[in-house]
């Protein structure tokens, strides 16, 4: 019984090992590189999707207005039963059936340029709807980014407090032993718990902004926030504050879709002043009756006949209400908020790419900066631990020592997480955010 309780023991033990191996496989398999999860975000993003859709519907009016070129057929069949009553005459009553069927075509030869300009304003807001849908996939792409860059600074965040309650710790620890010794007061065993209390503090606090952003993450990309993929290289951007604004002015999504909808209008007044212009058709039938009204005198059904036609139809309005004075007042109107939109359109794109160049610059220039105070402050908390231990320092200067170095380590990944998200929003405003396999 032993050994067999021994075997079933180890073949548990198996059995798990090769559970966890496999769950741990299982897990590493949902890990992919960011343009793979990129590429997956922008494929099931629901806000995409919606664009897409919208994209889809305008298609199909592009499609619906080039038809407007096409020729159309039309038939007709009409059978009614009629009972013919002549009044004052010594005839008979009649029934007879009456029939007829006739089938036209109709090309449109002239309509004011309504179908051209119908389908120039299909055509515009087609291109702005397409650019919407760019610049939604760029505002989910930086959204991606951003909440890649907060995880992976708010982890390291982290890490060092932990790593600072663990040097508080211990300091806390050597202070108690040279207390009982007379070599620290309670006074340094008191700073110690002090500082152990707030590092815990520090521990809760970045473990909270971690979850935030992990929440932030999980929303845009679908996935969990354990397995985020590394940040990816990004193109280079401007050489110039006026370069970049020079090539937002062009690339930027919004702008270009505020264009496009302003050509759009722009036509429009075009189709609508086209209501007001002659329609001349090239019209082509054949027609058959059967039947039909008897002769009043006679009482005589005509006989079965035919007609074969083709010729030019014209229709002028003269007075329909005036609606299409109204629709061309409308299109002004239109066109005219539609400008006012690329001005202001513009204006935003020149304060977002200005915002992010200064912030950009600034996280730049503190990377350096603060890598260099982070060094310094490594070596100044291991020569203070050391001195403090012979003595030549108090437990406080070494308490201090540890706080200063996790606010230089902080403000590196800060400025690291800063410098990568300004550069991003730099790009996503001229329009040259992208990633490879990313559509």
């Amino acid at each position: 019984m032993v050994r067999r309780t021994g075997l079933n023991l180890s073949r548990i033990r198996l059995l798990g090992a090769l559970f966890l191996s496999s769950a741990s496989w299982a897990a590493e398999a949902q890990i992919a590189d960011m343009p793979s999860l990129a590429a997956q975000v922008v494929e099931s993003n629901p806000e995409i999707e919606a664009q897409r859709a919208g994209v889809r519907v305008l298609e199909a009016r592009l499609q619906s207005a080039r038809r407007g070129y096409l020729p159309t057929i039309e038939a007709n069949a009409l059978v009614q039963r009629r009972q013919l009553n002549i009044i004052g005459s010594d005839l008979n009553d009649t029934s007879f059936t009456a029939g007829q069927v006739d089938i036209e075509g109709r090309l449109r030869l002239y309509d004011g340029m309504r179908t051209s300009n119908a389908i120039k304003v299909a055509e515009g807001e087609l291109d702005a709807a397409k650019a919407n849908l760019d610049g939604t996939i760029s505002d989910v792409l930086m959204d991606l980014l951003r909440t890649s860059a907060d995880i992976h600074r708010d982890r390291k965040v982290r890490q060092y407090a932990q790593e600072q309650l663990e040097a508080i710790g211990t300091q806390l620890r050597g202070t108690r032993r040279r207390l009982e010794f007379g070599e620290a007061t309670r006074t340094d065993e008191s700073q110690a718990r002090a500082r152990l209390a707030t590092s815990q503090a520090g521990v809760l606090s970045a473990s909270e902004e971690l979850d935030v952003s992990s929440s932030e993450f999980e929303a845009v990309s679908g996935q969990s926030p354990d397995f985020v993929p590394r940040l990816p290289e990004l193109a280079n951007i401007p050489a110039t504050l006026e370069e970049a604004q020079s090539i937002a002015s062009t690339s930027n999504p919004r702008i270009i879709a505020a264009l496009r909808q302003a050509d759009a209008a722009k036509e429009g007044v075009d189709y609508a002043r086209g209501a007001l212009a002659p329609q001349i058709d090239l019209v082509g039938g054949y027609e058959y009756l059967a039947g039909g009204v008897a002769n009043l005198y006679t009482g005589k059904l005509p006989d079965d006949r035919s007609a074969t036609y083709v010729g030019v139809e014209m229709r002028v309005p003269i007075f329909q209400g005036g609606r299409e004075y109204s629709e061309i007042t409308r299109s002004h109107a239109l066109h005219d908020q539609r400008m006012s939109q690329v001005d202001l359109r513009r204006r935003a794109v020149v304060q977002e790419v200005r915002s992010a160049w200064a912030r950009w610059k600034a996280a730049f220039a503190t990377i350096d900066a603060s890598r260099i105070a982070e060094q310094a402050n490594v070596e100044a908390a291991e020569g203070v631990a050391k001195e403090a231990l012979g003595g030549n320092r108090t437990a406080l200067d070494a308490l201090d020592a540890q706080n200063e170095l996790l606010n230089a380590r902080v403000a590196v990944e800060r400025a690291v997480r800063n410098e990568y998200v300004a550069r991003a929003t730099l790009l996503a405003v001229i329009g040259r955010l992208q990633l490879p396999n990313v559509r």
